[in-house]
């Protein structure tokens, strides 16, 4: 406290206008931990669980309706505990400025803006939110609809006045059609449940760890090897995480395995798709359509050239976004924050060997 401030405040106390246990209360406030929210996500919903922070941390908001920047970012996390982030980017830089910084708590499944190595180098959890898959999975439902029975086309012809133009909008039927999931994991789970009454053929494949042979049993899911899938697939759907091994996988040759006239759908991470080639099959017709929430830039350029085809249908990376999911994510991520404030280990850590490092070493588990 400034001098000029422990005058006022003495003098305060001597003339007895303030107490002394208000200078203690005052005191006890600042030194609550920080806790930094970037997210930028409706406060009508997730206010309702960050508030739940209050007696034991002091709330930052810092979400200023798109991922900050690394230099905001820094000037945001000095003095911070904990975060709760969208996709800000986590490199070796920002670790290194940030040593009292214990976790970061993602508002969703993808960490994959995050160097997980680093992040265990310097002691600090990377911690998701896996609650995310049943609106996911209505989502995807919804693109593929768009797609394949030309929904958007058909609405902007009946706002144009091309009511009679029957032809532009015929698309294809999604019973009898074979449905290809690239990844089984909860999300690619919860279309299969949701594709259960529209007749369609199930298939997946899942790179290891494998999916679990008794769970697609249960859900009339084939699993089948890469290039099965992708020759048979009328509809390619896209559930798999961005690594190193799945970052680029749908690329040309990729897409020459595909049915020609086939559709991809896409809601996992933009860059696990080759965009260029994606842009050249859906220009030469090998592919028929694609559905795609997330790009490999985001957000990406309005000049895309995916912006200026009818055969696409675009998101803005909103395929979790429901009111069911906000709340359950965010309660989620607060849950574990606060175990995190009471030095006990949270529950949806990804980087667990990170629990090895000093920080972590005599913590309650």
């Amino acid at each position: 406290m400034k001098p000029c401030c422990l005058r006022i405040l003495n003098a305060g106390m001597a003339s007895g206008k303030t107490k002394p246990y208000e200078y203690t209360k005052q005191k006890e406030q600042t030194m609550k931990p920080t806790v930094l929210v970037s997210s930028y996500y409706d406060r009508g919903v997730t206010d309702i669980e960050l508030n739940r922070l209050n007696p034991l941390a002091q709330v930052v908001r810092a979400d200023v309706g798109r991922r900050l920047t690394e230099t905001e970012l820094l000037n945001q996390l000095a003095g911070v505990k904990a975060a709760l982030i969208s996709d800000e980017v986590f490199n070796e830089r920002v670790f290194r400025s940030s040593p009292q910084l214990r976790m970061i708590a993602v508002d969703g499944v993808g960490v994959d803006s995050i160097d997980l190595d680093q992040a265990t180098a310097h002691g600090v959890i990377v911690n998701n939110a896996p609650f995310v898959h049943e609106a996911n999975g209505e989502f995807t439902v919804g693109l593929i609809l768009a797609v394949i029975r030309k929904i958007i086309i058909a609405d902007r012809g009946a706002r144009t006045g091309q009511w009679n133009e029957r032809t532009q909008y015929t698309g294809r039927d999604l019973k009898g059609s074979t449905l290809g999931l690239l990844g089984f994991g909860r999300n690619s789970r919860a279309v299969a449940q949701r594709l259960a009454g529209f007749g369609v053929n199930l298939l997946a494949y899942s790179p290891p760890p494998y999916a679990d042979a008794a769970i697609a049993r249960q859900l009339g899911v084939k699993l089948v090897g890469y290039d099965q899938l992708l020759a048979e697939s009328d509809i390619l759907s896209i559930h798999v995480t961005l690594t190193e091994q799945t970052r680029g996988m749908i690329d040309a040759a990729a897409i020459a395995k595909m049915k020609t006239g086939a559709y991809l759908i896409n809601t996992s991470r933009g860059a696990v798709v080759d965009e260029p080639a994606l842009i050249a099959a859906l220009s030469n017709g090998k592919l028929a359509g694609a559905g795609l929430d997330v790009f490999t830039e985001e957000p990406p350029s309005v000049s895309n050239p995916l912006f200026k085809m009818d055969n696409v249908v675009a998101t803005a990376h909103v395929g979790s976004d429901s009111f069911g999911a906000f709340s359950a994510v965010f309660k989620g991520a607060v849950d574990d924050i606060l175990l995190l404030l009471q030095e006990k280990l949270p529950t949806h850590i990804i980087n667990t060997e990170v629990l090895n490092h000093s920080n972590f070493i005599n913590w309650r588990h």
